[in-house]
């Protein structure tokens, strides 16, 4: 309305210096009237947005990907006015929901909702994408992993467990999230480290993943600390060392792996991160605005709240310092995958430097 307000000013201001001229004595016929410069166009203001989003989790309900994900929502609607609608799109350690955006017009409306894991799709050959081929909006929080086992394990100790599976190789069953997966990429750190080879099992995601450590089917699983939280609080599972090098309050009576192994020292910290993408090519106002709407959501202290309580590590990091913290992630996991034997493709393929 201002600006319709502006423009119709404007003419009418025009309009007044006509007649006015009109009004005014006769000129000789060599005089020339003056010249009436027309208004400058105006603009219209973005118009966006003016449709709910389409939200897309790269792995399922009951993670905790999925549950920052849809947790922020209602505190994006407050500043975008338009909902969130979440579907989740697991497969392939978060191949197919990243194809999947990838398909879609890079437009803002259809966002990613995606963990660290396509940073290491190309050194593992699931697929050719990785966030290179987007935009980061926001990094909403980091996390770290623990191993667990089921509550009455005969693992009463890491030392217990990789022992077991030294005496046995590939005999002790870990549930995995598959290739790429944090589970995967922690096993390859313990088999670089620790020289274990465990017998893997792919589920979905980590809900599936941790309930079969609950049910027996599996003797453990390297898992993010929000995944895990919950069931170590209701004695379901216990955890038996903390992929961390510094303590973390929640689950502070869970040893440190770098008290256990000193050599993890030398990939700590390390952890997956969780945040919001748009494909490239979205024009940069329209990042702007979603950038704008997530800060300050992600900032809200409600939400920053539910990331504690989850035991994530809140960042809320944007724009240049989110791409090169993704960026930091891929050159470090992608060696350390390499260096462990895990991925016979090697960085250097695809210009991933090495970060020391």
């Amino acid at each position: 309305m201002k600006i319709k307000k502006r423009l119709a000013l404007i003419l009418a201001l025009v309009m007044v210096v006509s007649m006015l001229s009109g009004c005014s004595s006769k000129k000789s016929d060599n005089e020339k009237s003056p010249e009436v410069t027309s208004p400058p166009e105006v603009k219209d203001e973005l118009d966006f947005p003016k449709k709910d989003f389409q939200g897309t989790i790269m792995w399922s309900a009951g993670g905790i990907n999925d549950t920052v994900s849809r947790a922020v929502g209602p505190f994006v609607k407050e500043y975008l006015n338009n909902t969130i609608i979440f579907t989740n799109r697991p497969g392939a350690a978060g191949g197919i929901a990243t194809a999947y955006v990838n398909d879609q017009p890079a437009d803002g409306y259809n966002l990613l909702f995606g963990a660290e894991n396509p940073q290491i799709a190309k050194v593992m050959g699931t697929s050719e994408l990785d966030y290179s081929d987007f935009i980061p909006i926001n990094i909403f929080c980091s996390s770290v992993g623990v191993l667990i086992v089921k509550a009455d394990s005969k693992y009463n100790t890491i030392e217990d467990l990789v022992d077991d599976m030294l005496a046995r190789p590939n005999k002790v069953k870990m549930s995995t999230t598959g290739p790429g997966g944090l589970p995967f990429t922690v096993a390859s750190m313990m088999k670089a480290i620790n020289k274990t080879e465990p017998q893997m099992t792919v589920f979905d995601g980590e809900a599936d993943a941790t309930a079969a450590v609950i049910g027996g089917h599996v003797d453990y699983l390297i898992t993010t600390l929000g995944s895990a939280i919950e069931f170590i609080n209701a004695g379901k599972v216990r955890g038996l060392a903390v992929f961390h090098n510094e303590v973390v309050d929640v689950i502070k009576d869970i040893p440190l792996i770098v008290d256990i192994y000193p050599e993890y020292e030398k990939y700590m910290p390390w952890g997956p991160f969780y945040g919001v993408f748009v494909k490239k090519g979205t024009p940069q106002d329209i990042v702007d605005i979603l950038t704008d709407a997530f800060d300050k959501a992600v900032n809200n202290p409600e939400y920053q709240e539910i990331l504690i309580n989850l035991g994530a590590v809140p960042m809320g990091i944007k724009s240049d310092e989110a791409i090169d913290y993704v960026d930091k992630y891929r050159s470090v996991t992608s060696w350390l995958l390499y260096d462990a034997g895990s991925t016979e493709h090697s960085p250097e393929e695809f210009g991933i430097k090495r970060v020391e």
